[in-house]
């Protein structure tokens, strides 16, 4: 007994000793690792530490830095609108004055006429009370009236205006002063430079006569104010040119007791108003101007006392006459402060200062005159900010910004700290985990096995195979396997399933199962796939993706799409969404898997909220890049609650997918919803409403009717935008969905204003903007191949400047009739050109791009807003022209066949008759097609001609709208502004006179309804693709050209039309239009008949006689290789469908 307790002692004993061992050795291990890390960690941690700090200091600085700019720059901000704000209020007021005097002035004028003598002998009554309101609202001190008075009329006017004199009593009378006025002196007197008052011997007087206020000293009157300098030189300024009032300059001490006010310390100014009879000048109204009055309430009213915004700024001016006569004002309130004659703007505010002056009121009267005219006075004001105004938008949020930056490092440096401390603990309990496991692993197999059970080539891919062979040598049977690997956690298909869906994870799990599947009809592994019961999918289709994508090339479709699922994809990353697949435009999406989530229904409409507003934006956004109508694209969601099956359907290509009733209850929500909206199942509402938020849905009025589900009561989500307005939308009224309006106007943009020419892109609305901006993208790329054919040419070039150039500018499109340049041959180079360079990489010279986009906006501008015929329409033919460009096939492209063909196929020389091998050519009918509706009437030329319109006499009635807009596009390309864009166009006299003859043929080959000009085509066509013999003989060059001139135009006249060889939907949008424009014109008398009536039938006799023989022509010329074919399947699509309803749209339309 002894013996057995001492034997099982021992035994245990042993087996504890190798136990303990093993673990006592991985401890010992794991200590050392530990210790060796200790000393690096420590490192790491005093460099992560220190360089937190640091970069905290760096980020409180830096964030100083930007935050001073950023109030500086607000500042200057602030400043300039005061200045804005100063300088706008300046010109009123001097408008103003010049206003109230020349209304005075003609008021005495009427009276004049009425009165029984004649000048000078005018006396007005009750002078002081009518002319004290002009006074008191044209910031004057002193209004005057001096008749002119000649030396023949001298004797009569003295002892009349002593006869006259009562109208100082009248005027004291008025003011409310109890004296009795002086005697005035009857003698027309000067007073000489010693200051002695002479009697006056001139030829011409302008003696002091009534005066508002009246002189308290009458000695005044009859003052002759023309012996006065600076009276002579105002009078002399108008003299010449008497129809507008002149500033004089600041009144000299002798004005000043005459004419202005004494008393008053600041400058005061002289304005002169003439008063004329049969345009003489027979009187005068000398007016002084105090300045303290005319700064007054520049910024503020008198009343607003507790508004201070801008006070503190600073007015220097100074006088063109007065050369050396410089004063300074400061705006305080309703009050300027005058702080003296000279200059004292605080000179560091000298780079924030704005500039204008008082004549700039006449700039469009005088032309110039001002500075030609060395009499004339011009006041400069210089608006400066002050010390002032800077303190009112100086904070001290930069130090606050600059401490809480670094504030915040500090405390990233204490977290990190800490977090060390609890990473570091954790670490030590996972060793000693790591320990222990490895201890048990070592005890349940060899080291050989256990070696290859951590081989990292092996990666857990020999669960079946060899691992079984060596597991089994090792006598661990599979019995052994499961209960070890039940004791590790079970063997769940959803564990096996997140490891598949897991992107960092194992990839080996999919590269078996479709290498089983390979080998065996039914795989022997478990498919990886399980039943998720609460989950919520989404649908997410782009309504007006097919019309839209009918179009477009492929690349523009694909950009478009991976724009878009790029930020839904990141979108559903941070909002852990997962994304199962794309099928088309169609986005699928699912919540609750692989791992659940309780609030699955929240995160994805969450998710359905913001793809609908990165669509809406990146939609809008994407216009610029890929034309028209991307903007009008729209979002389409549907979500669903409920079970789905989710799994790795194993194969070829092998994906993760979803099933179940769920799946397809979730398409139909889809489909069955509206533009611009998130649909919402019944089952999908109940769970929101279960989780409080009611407040996000809104039902549908009405109720849907999906394949295989019946009638479903559905809802609406909510977006932000509607959550904010406090309400739900009706289905019924749902705005999203309702067509746009049809803006009807008749005259161009560019009419508006005149100041639209100078800077047309401001009058453009947002949409507008957009296509120009597209527009001009496409053309700058056009521009950018011309260059880079020019560069590799080498050839002399021409400046616009050259005698050569500017005589041929000068001469071509000189006579307005633009028909007359037609031609039946372009002639195009007729070799290629090898590029040296990647166009795409070409600089354009400087100031090209910036007239480039002036152009096409004035081009915009010149549009009118007509349904049809708009600068919309020109884009939509624009880029319907570079489409069908780009599929221009080369030679060895062409169908080959029988010896027709082969025949047509020999005779193309490089990219189809020169076309495309020619970047002018194709940038020219790209550019007409932009030009071709320019100031478009929205009737036909028929119409014009009939209405005896002008422009039909100068183009002598034959395609007048498109001879116009050739002349209107042309001349403004001409102008000066436009010089280095016009020679990165052409550079030689070869290449202006190509230029213009594609431009001249490609425009008016859009007039498809002159009967002569369809017969010349139809001729032209005949001789050069069916071979039919012609009158005089050509060369095999001018065959090809002819040929090539025979596509412009028809590519040209296609596009024009384009609407009807597209998507069907595109062909509603645009004729829906034309109907609209041919509705507008009869109802106001402009169409002769009504188109209701015969636009059904219309249509259909425009397909059969113009757009399928035209299709036709595109395939029969062989060039545009599958663009034809398309184009032909449209047409006949549309006529196909139009004969069906066609009948049912006109009355929509109606």
């Amino acid at each position: 007994s002894s013996s057995y307790h001492k034997s099982g002692a021992g035994d245990d004993t042993t087996t504890d000793g190798g136990d303990g061992t093993s673990v006592s050795t991985s401890k010992s291990k794991i200590d050392d690792t530990l210790d060796n890390e200790s000393k690096c960690m420590k490192r790491s941690r005093i460099v992560i530490l220190a360089t937190l700090l640091v970069v905290g200091a760096l980020a409180g600085g830096l964030t100083y830095y930007a935050t001073s700019k950023q109030e500086e720059r607000e500042f200057q901000d602030q400043a300039s609108f005061y200045a804005f704000k100063i300088e706008e209020a300046v010109h009123i007021k001097a408008k103003n004055l010049v206003a109230v005097l020349d209304t005075m002035a003609v008021t005495v004028e009427t009276y004049a006429l009425t009165s029984s003598t004649e000048w000078p002998f005018q006396t007005f009554p009750f002078f002081e009370s009518v002319v004290s309101q002009f006074r008191n609202v044209s910031s004057t001190n002193v209004i005057t009236l001096a008749p002119m008075v000649s030396n023949t009329q001298t004797q009569d006017w003295e002892p009349y205006s002593v006869e006259n004199q009562d109208w100082l009593q009248q005027s004291y009378q008025t003011m409310g002063w109890n004296v009795e006025p002086f005697p005035i002196q009857g003698t027309i007197y000067n007073i000489d430079d010693s200051g002695l008052v002479v009697a006056s011997d001139s030829s011409r007087n302008m003696p002091l006569w009534q005066q508002s206020e009246p002189p308290k000293d009458t000695g005044v009157i009859n003052y002759n104010l023309l012996s006065n300098e600076q009276i002579t030189m105002t009078y002399q300024a108008f003299f010449d040119n008497p129809e507008h009032g002149q500033f004089g300059p600041v009144m000299d001490d002798q004005l000043l007791t005459t004419l202005g006010d004494a008393q008053l310390a600041d400058p005061q100014t002289l304005f002169l108003q003439p008063i004329l009879e049969q345009d003489q000048v027979v009187a005068t109204l000398p007016a002084s101007m105090a300045w303290n009055q005319f700064f007054s309430s520049l910024l503020h009213e008198e009343q607003d006392t507790q508004d201070t915004a801008g006070d503190g700024m600073v007015v220097v001016v100074s006088s063109s006459c007065q050369q050396d006569l410089v004063f300074t004002y400061q705006l305080s309130g309703a009050d300027p402060v005058f702080l003296g004659m000279g200059d004292y703007h605080d000179p560091a505010y000298d780079d924030v200062v704005q500039y204008t002056h008082l004549l700039e009121i006449y700039d469009a009267k005088f032309d110039g005159q001002t500075q030609e005219n060395s009499l004339v006075c011009d006041y400069f004001l210089a608006i400066y900010p002050s010390a002032a105004v800077e303190q009112q938008v100086s904070t001290d949020m930069p130090a606050i910004f600059a401490v809480v930056m670094t504030m915040l490092f500090v405390l990233a440096a204490v977290f990190f700290v800490v977090y060390d401390y609890f990473v570091q603990r954790q670490q030590r309990e996972v060793m000693a985990e790591l320990a222990r496991s490895n201890a048990i692993v070592s005890s349940l197999f060899p080291a050989e096995i256990r070696d290859r059970l951590f081989n990292d080539d092996d990666d857990n891919n020999n669960n079946g195979g060899d691992a079984k062979d060596e597991l089994a040598k090792a006598g661990v049977t599979s019995k052994d396997i499961e209960k070890a690997v039940q004791k590790a956690g079970g063997t769940a298909q959803k564990f096996r399933l997140k490891n598949y869906l897991d992107e960092e994870g194992d990839a080996a799990e999919k590269a078996a199962a479709a290498a089983a599947a390979s080998k065996n009809v039914v795989l022997e592994s478990k498919p990886i796939a399980d039943l998720f019961p609460n989950t919520t999918v989404l649908f997410a289709d782009i309504a007006g993706f097919t019309a839209w994508s009918s179009v477009r090339e492929p690349s523009q479709v694909f950009t478009l799409l991976e724009t878009i699922y790029k930020a839904f994809d990141k979108t559903a990353k941070r909002r852990k969404v997962f994304k199962v697949e794309t099928v088309g435009d169609c986005y699928v999406a699912v919540t609750g898997l692989p791992e659940p989530v309780k609030d699955h229904p929240i995160i994805m409409c969450k998710f359905a909220r913001e793809c609908l507003t990165q669509f809406n934006t990146l939609a809008t956004q994407l216009e610029v890049f890929l034309g028209p109508d991307t903007g009008d694209l729209n979002l389409r969601v549907g979500i669903h609650s409920g079970p789905v099956t989710a799994g790795v359907l194993r194969g070829d290509k092998s994906r993760f997918q979803l099933f179940g009733d769920t799946v397809n209850t979730a398409a139909r929500i889809e489909s069955s919803g509206l533009r611009n909206k998130i649909h919402l199942s019944h089952e999908t509402a109940e769970l929101l409403f279960a989780a409080g938020k009611s407040n996000w849905m809104a039902r549908r009025t009405d109720t849907i009717v999906a394949k295989g589900k019946g009638e479903m009561q559905t809802y609406w989500l909510l977006t932000d935008e509607e959550l904010a307005e406090g309400g739900a939308l009706d289905s019924a009224t749902n705005k999203a969905s309702a067509p746009l309006p049809i803006v009807q106007a008749l005259q161009p943009r560019l009419a508006k204003t005149t100041m639209n020419m100078l800077d047309p892109e401001s009058s453009l609305p947002p949409r507008i903007k957009r296509l120009v901006d597209w527009n001009v993208d496409v053309l700058k790329r056009l521009l950018k191949q011309i260059v880079a054919k020019r560069n590799a040419e080498q050839k002399e070039l021409y400046d616009l400047n050259h005698p050569v150039m500017m005589k041929h500018e000068m001469n071509i499109g000189s006579d307005t009739y633009v028909l007359a340049e037609v031609t039946e041959i372009i002639r195009l180079p007729n070799k290629v050109v090898k590029l040296e360079e990647n166009p795409n990489k070409v600089v354009l010279p400087d100031g090209v791009e910036d007239q480039l986009r002036l152009y096409v906006s004035s081009i915009a501008a010149m549009h009118r807003d007509n349904p049809f015929h708009n600068f919309e329409h020109a884009s939509h033919v624009m880029m319907s022209v570079s489409k069908l460009l780009s599929r221009i096939v080369a030679p060895d492209e062409v169908l080959q066949g029988d010896d027709e063909q082969d025949a047509i196929a020999a005779s193309l020389h490089d990219h189809t008759y020169g076309i495309t091998s020619d970047p002018l050519t194709q940038f020219s009918v790209v550019l007409a097609a932009l030009i071709h509706d320019v100031d478009h009437a929205g009737v036909s030329n028929a119409q014009l001609i009939k209405e005896g319109a002008k422009i039909a006499d100068v183009f002598k009635k034959k395609s007048v709208a498109e001879q116009n807009s050739i002349v209107l596009a042309w001349d403004r390309l001409m102008e000066s502004r436009f010089a280095a864009f016009r020679n990165c166009i052409y550079a030689d006299p070869d290449e202006l006179k190509r230029f213009r003859q594609l431009m001249v043929n490609t425009v008016l080959a859009t007039d498809i309804f002159d009967k002569e000009l369809q017969t010349i085509r139809k001729n032209r066509w005949d001789i050069a693709f069916r071979k039919i013999d012609q009158e005089t003989e050509s060369t095999p060059e001018d065959d090809v050209n002819r040929k090539a001139t025979i596509v412009i135009e028809h590519l040209i006249q296609a596009s024009d039309v384009a609407h009807t060889m597209q998507h069907w939907h595109i062909y509603q949008k645009w004729n829906e239009r034309l109907f609209a424009e041919m509705t507008h014109a009869y109802e106001h008398g402009r169409l002769g008949f009504n188109p209701a009536e015969g636009w059904y039938k219309g249509e259909i006799g425009f397909f059969d006689n113009y757009i399928i023989p035209l299709a036709k022509k595109l395939k029969e010329c062989r060039v545009f290789g599958a663009a034809s074919d398309e184009c032909l399947n449209y047409a006949i699509s549309n006529r196909t469908e139009w004969e069906a309803k066609g009948e049912d749209i006109v009355k929509r339309f109606v």
